[in-house]
């Protein structure tokens, strides 16, 4: 029989017995009777072939789509909204700790596990026009992959790091692009909440009328809840006195939108933003009770006979804070740290066979390490005040306090249980600030009680600003006068190898993030440069480091070649005897290379110390930048630092110290 004939017959039978073929489908395939019949079994075996069959009838298989997507579509936007997804945001009670601990990747994770369909629906669409490409979010935790440089220009961003890459712009931006598009891509809807609060309130109303972000009312409320609840933080920790403060001036343009004939006044405020942050490493308030002992002896009391005064100390008290032994090669402390960043920038940045030693250089040794804690800081509330001045200082030390819930223990009635003008109060602020805080002690040391002469006040400089003033000393060492810049190996030839469109910015001032940029990459190049010069000083055959490679050097040998690199190409007291020499006997540029090497390598110690916690070793590295600093004119960072480290040692308790 002819398959016509045998599809004939089928339908004659379908119509004798009066069932269509779509009721004998859905009967077979539904009822369990029927599940091992061979029928069914033919039918599933071939239900992809029919699948596709039925896909070529567009209407009645659209409809059917249409309809079976929107149910699931439909379900999984209920399953999302409900509160057993933990979606729900009250803004009324929104809190500190909801925004910090927010991840937009968990949260992506989240919705793509309970709505998958959905997910791939904002998929499909947010690739239309492009070649879709299915990126799946991963569902492993975070790679901790960042380095340090990572996490560093997180704050400064990273737009500066393309010239230094070695990508043109055009691909830089393609790759930036894909990066984005691969993580972000299925989120881009979600992140136009982000994007509403910067833009006009009509357009944020629009949007969230439409459902796309948060209305302005929605905004102030959530702003409204973290006020409140930072200003009860604020008050309870400042009151433990167990907490110290932060403070810098901000400028904001408050431009107005109508326009006016007349000469409007000035846009520009000056205003001033504080933190406050709680006593870490088991400080009490013991420790901070020493405010009477230290005004009994300050040189700021007019009541103190002169030879009470304890006798002022200088720099050079502070060369024996740490003692300093030669190790067995004759190496110093600070030899043995320069030896270790030569050899860990040939694992990192040399050739690949180099990378296996990574897990075997060992961090050198502390010298007064800190652990390390997680630090919960508060932000108060910004204060209409301009710290430029003393007074604006004293106010702002008032204000702060005052948020903190401290003022002039005389006003209380009854008296509180912790009288402040007892202890101390730490605050931090970069020179300026300590200038003019100095100023304030001198301009109330005549007040009668402890509050007025602002007794409890000790600053201490922040070790970022310290930072900054050590890469203006490197720039005006070998940038600033043009008589620095002739060598063949200045300084100002690998800025024009790195940044070439850039010299001239770096011979007028750079500022420091491109200074950081600078030497932290030429003296990465120097130091990998003095590992070729001296690889082909032995074995005149190894001409580059991929020749070096190739011979398979041990660890233990790149170890000493490390020491004997740190000693002869990093300037030290041979360089004095070097000077010493008849000009003719002289090498100029080899003396300036390796007076560069020392100060970049100090510049590298004290970044390494500042994040690694080691106190005693950013203090040695305090006191040869305090005698840089008087090298290159930055008298006043000298004198602050020198007088801050002589107080920590010889005028402060042991506990404050």
């Amino acid at each position: 029989m002819r398959p016509g004939d045998q599809i004939d017959a089928i339908r004659e039978a379908f119509d004798i017995i009066g069932v269509s073929a779509s009721q004998f489908l859905i009967e077979i395939l539904t009822n369990d009777h029927y599940s091992n019949d061979k029928i069914v079994i033919d039918l599933l075996a071939n239900g992809h072939h029919i699948a596709e069959l039925l896909a070529s009838h567009s209407q009645t298989t659209q409809e059917w789509a249409s309809d079976i997507i929107t149910d699931v579509c439909a379900q999984e936007i209920r399953d999302l909204s409900g509160k057993k997804h933990g979606s729900h945001f009250a803004v009324s009670h929104t809190s500190v700790e909801q925004l910090e601990e927010f991840n937009m990747d968990l949260l992506g994770k989240g919705m793509q596990k309970l709505a998958p369909t959905l997910w791939s629906l904002f998929d499909r669409l947010l690739f239309v026009g492009k070649k879709y490409v299915g990126v799946e979010v991963s569902t492993e935790g975070p790679e901790d992959s960042s380095s340090e440089e990572d996490i560093y220009w997180e704050v400064f961003g990273d737009r500066e790091l393309e010239g230094l890459m070695g990508v043109s712009a055009d691909t830089s931006e393609s790759v930036k692009q894909e990066k984005i598009t691969a993580r972000h891509n299925k989120l881009a809807m979600i992140k136009k909440v982000v994007i509403s609060v910067h833009a006009p309130q009509k357009v944020i109303e629009t949007l969230s009328r439409m459902g796309i972000c948060v209305s302005v009312d929605s905004i102030n409320t959530a702003v409204l809840s973290l006020s409140k609840e930072a200003r009860h933080g604020i008050s309870a920790l400042g009151q433990t006195l167990l907490a110290s403060y932060a403070y810098d001036n901000f400028d904001v343009d408050l431009k107005s939108t109508v326009h006016t004939v007349d000469k409007s006044e000035d846009t520009l405020k000056h205003l001033t933003a504080g933190l406050l942050f709680p006593l870490q490493h088991g400080i009490t308030l013991n420790d901070l009770r020493c405010s009477n002992a230290l005004w009994e002896t300050s040189p700021l009391n007019p009541q103190v006979e002169s030879v009470d005064i304890t006798s002022k100390k200088g720099w050079k008290d502070l060369l024996t804070l740490h003692p300093d032994p030669l190790n067995e090669a004759g190496l110093s402390m600070r030899d043995r740290f320069n030896a270790w960043k030569i050899l860990s920038d040939l694992i990192e940045f040399g050739p690949t066979y180099f990378r296996q030693f990574k897990d075997r250089l060992q961090h050198p040794e502390s010298v007064e390490i800190i652990p390390s804690t997680k630090t919960p800081i508060l932000a108060s509330r910004a204060m209409d005040i301009s710290n430029s001045t003393v007074s604006g200082n004293i106010n702002s030390v008032l204000e702060l306090l005052k948020q903190g819930n401290i003022e002039d223990p005389a006003e209380y009635n009854p008296p509180p249980a912790l009288d402040v003008s007892e202890y101390v109060t730490l605050f931090h602020g970069d020179l300026g600030t300590g200038e003019r805080l100095q100023a304030a002690l001198q301009r109330r040391a005549i007040e009668s009680t402890p509050w007025y002469r602002l007794q409890h006040v000790i600053f201490i400089p922040g070790l970022f600003h310290l930072k900054m003033a050590s890469a203006d000393a490197i720039w005006r060492t070998f940038l600033q006068h043009s008589s620095a810049r002739v060598d063949e190996n200045a300084l100002m030839r690998d800025v024009g190898i790195l940044r070439p469109k850039e010299t001239g910015i770096y011979g007028s001032k750079p500022g420091f993030r491109r200074m950081h940029q600078l030497i932290t990459y030429s003296g990465i190049c120097r130091r990998l440069d003095c590992w070729r010069v001296e690889v082909k000083k032995g074995v005149p055959s190894h001409v580059d480091l991929d020749a070096f490679a190739a011979s398979e050097p041990l660890f233990d040998d790149l170890l000493a070649m490390a020491d004997v690199i740190a000693k002869a190409y990093v300037a030290d007291h041979r360089l004095r005897r070097m000077r010493s020499k008849n000009v003719t006997q002289r090498d100029g540029e080899y003396e300036n290379a390796l007076l560069l090497n020392k100060y970049m390598l100090l510049y590298e110690e004290l970044s390494f110390a500042m994040n690694m916690g080691d106190i005693g070793r950013v203090e040695t590295c305090i006191v040869a930048w305090i005698l840089i600093f008087k090298a290159t004119g930055k008298h006043k960072y000298a004198t602050h630092m020198s007088d801050f480290l002589c107080n920590v040692h010889f005028v402060y308790s042991d506990g404050l110290r």
